[in-house]
């Protein structure tokens, strides 16, 4: 129960910080905690938030999991849409960078759910930084394959199998 309330306290103060700094500082990561919020009510399950591979480039804003699906989600948030959708901006070299990132991540955690897939989340958030409520987002899942993926389609029957399989094995916290 301490835990808790002292990780709320903790959210607060960094919310409270941040809604300090230039808006342009301030968006992004305002978006990424709009953006965990949101997969969390939607009934994602959140294993990492920033995650850095320790040896390459790349960084993954969200790395969730939905069933038996392992799911990566780039998270783009603007002030207004004047100049197109945020998730334009997810170009050719940070999908590459995103899919060696994802890589890395597989191999450090090799227990974990083997099907994969990229989602992005784009926020347009015109209003004041403290009032997240006109702020528009668009989840869309599946939004593309890094370079060089392969897609490897499984039957329903194998489909199945696994889903068991991993609701069965992470039912429980694993420490992530």
């Amino acid at each position: 129960m301490i835990a808790r309330a002292l990780i709320w306290a903790l959210r607060r103060w960094r919310l409270r910080r941040l809604r300090q700094l230039p808006r342009a500082q301030a968006l992004g990561p305002l978006a990424e905690q709009a953006a965990a919020d949101y997969l969390t009510r939607a009934g994602f399950r959140i294993h990492a938030r920033n995650w850095r591979p320790a040896a390459g480039h790349g960084e993954l804003d969200i790395v969730a999991s939905e069933g038996g699906v392992l799911v990566f989600v780039e998270v783009k948030a603007r002030s207004s849409d004047e100049f197109g959708a945020p998730e334009r901006a997810i170009g050719e070299e940070k999908r590459r960078m995103m899919g060696a990132a994802a890589r890395r991540f597989c191999r450090v955690h090799a227990h974990g759910p083997r099907l994969v897939r990229f989602d992005t989340v784009s926020i347009v958030w015109p209003g004041p930084l403290d009032e997240p409520e006109p702020a528009l987002l668009d989840h869309v899942r599946d939004a593309f394959l890094p370079p060089g993926a392969r897609v490897e389609p499984f039957p329903q029957h194998i489909s199945e199998a696994m889903q068991a399989r991993f609701e069965q094995n992470w039912s429980s916290d694993s420490g992530w």
